[in-house]
């Protein structure tokens, strides 16, 4: 049984022209500058206003909001940069279809069956995938892939930095080189 893969949008187009891929790519970035522009303005205001006044009740929203901030405003910038580069990878691009494994890392705990599953849905893993010699994961944050995957569309060189997308271009992730353990390939069978 051999499945049927969307179509490849045009080729001498970017891929961020296609439409579904568009529609994700901006999505992210606009939820990344309303967390920039407008959520950690608010959450400064209100910090600046719990400490102005001298009310014991604030002192609770004051001491979280000043231990939150540190650690949280650099990972929404993180992710605002992140976005902002896969942006301009799927506007130098086109998407192109590529060959690619599914790899299980050893810490998943998944393993290989012979039967499908009974309940019909499809099973998903972490993005550990290797594209030609080299074992890439979804960066900066995990991603899950179905296991059974054969062929990503790719934008750019399937080499660290591309950015990957299932077919159909509607869910795009960066990958990196990955450096955890990995199990057996996801298609082999456990002997």
């Amino acid at each position: 049984m051999t499945d049927t893969l969307p179509p490849l949008p045009w080729a001498s187009q970017p891929a961020v022209k296609h439409p579904p891929t568009r529609r994700a790519i901006h999505r992210r970035l606009i939820r990344q500058a309303v967390l920039l522009l407008v959520v950690w303005p608010g959450v400064v205001t209100v910090l600046v206003l719990a400490a102005a006044t001298d009310a014991d009740r604030f002192t609770s929203i004051l001491v979280r909001g000043v231990a939150a901030t540190p650690v949280l405003l650099p990972l929404n910038i993180w992710g605002a940069v992140s976005a902002l580069r896969m942006h301009r990878r799927l506007s130098a691009y086109p998407w192109r279809l590529v060959e690619c494994q599914v790899v299980v890392p050893a810490t998943h705990g998944w393993r290989p069956r012979e039967d499908a599953p009974a309940s019909g849905r499809e099973t998903r893993v972490p993005a550990v995938l290797r594209i030609g010699p080299d074992v890439l994961t979804a960066t900066p944050f995990k991603r899950y892939v179905n296991v059974r995957l054969a062929h990503v569309w790719c934008a750019g060189p399937p080499t660290p930095g591309a950015v990957v997308s299932e077919p159909g271009g509607a869910r795009p992730f960066r990958v990196a080189r990955y450096t955890g353990a990995a199990a057996e390939p996801a298609g082999a069978t456990a002997s």
